[in-house]
């Protein structure tokens, strides 16, 4: 017994040795293994961190352009703005005028209607006279020098007759000359107007269009960013 004692030591002693290198050699492989992972786990995060510096980039550089979009879209509205303004401002002359032509127009119109009633007087005049004429042509052996009176009398109201109606035509034909000139002013009016209103569609049509590409833009490049205008 004595003898087999160092025996069974020794093939203890190298079945241990041998369980012990056995795990030394698994522990080596799992420790090799446990580094690879920990070597790809670290090249996967150095492209993540690549790819979220591009991403970062890249939005910065969307927002940016948006950014210039956004202020080149405010800066055509300014000017439209300002546009507006001069027209209105070039407005309000043509205004003053028209409203100094309607009250030309309307003085003129009096002057028309009490030309007309002088010569319907003038006419009544001269029937006035006429009739005197006549009478006085019947009683002509009678009063021949109330009857050249009377002649005289008649030329002067034709001749003023005359003139009553020439000052009515000239008025007529300045009255449609003001109101020529109104309708003109009017339809350059209405011109100006129209022009005003499409620069306002215009101005709004074009910052609506700018904001909602922009809007599209980012959220084609970024689809998972909350663009809603709930705030």
């Amino acid at each position: 017994m004595a003898e087999d004692l160092p025996s069974i030591i020794t093939k203890s002693v190298e079945s241990s040795t041998k369980k012990l290198q056995d795990d030394i050699s698994i522990l080596a492989e799992e420790n090799r293994l446990i580094r690879i992972e920990a070597e790809k786990l670290s090249c996967n995060l150095m492209m993540a961190e690549i790819n979220h510096s591009r991403v970062e980039d890249a939005m910065s550089a969307e927002l940016r352009v948006a950014s210039k979009e956004t202020s080149d879209l405010r800066q055509k509205l300014h000017l439209l703005a300002q546009e507006k303004i001069e027209l209105e401002s070039k407005l309000v002359p043509y205004r003053l005028k028209v409203a100094d032509l309607e009250a030309s127009i309307k003085a003129d119109a009096a002057k028309v209607e009490n030309l007309e009633k002088r010569s319907v007087d003038r006419e009544v005049l001269l029937g006035k006279v006429e009739k005197e004429r006549d009478d006085a042509v019947a009683e002509l052996a009678k009063a021949k020098e109330e009857n050249a009176k009377i002649a005289a009398e008649l030329a002067q109201a034709r001749e003023e007759n005359k003139k009553v109606v020439e000052d009515l035509v000239q008025a007529r034909e300045k009255t449609e000359e003001l109101k020529k000139r109104a309708n003109e002013l009017e339809q350059q009016t209405e011109g100006l107007k129209k022009q005003n209103e499409e620069l306002e569609l215009s101005s709004t049509q074009v910052l609506a269009a700018g904001f909602d590409a922009a809007m599209e833009q980012v959220a084609c490049q970024y689809p998972d960013l909350d663009l809603s205008m709930g705030h």
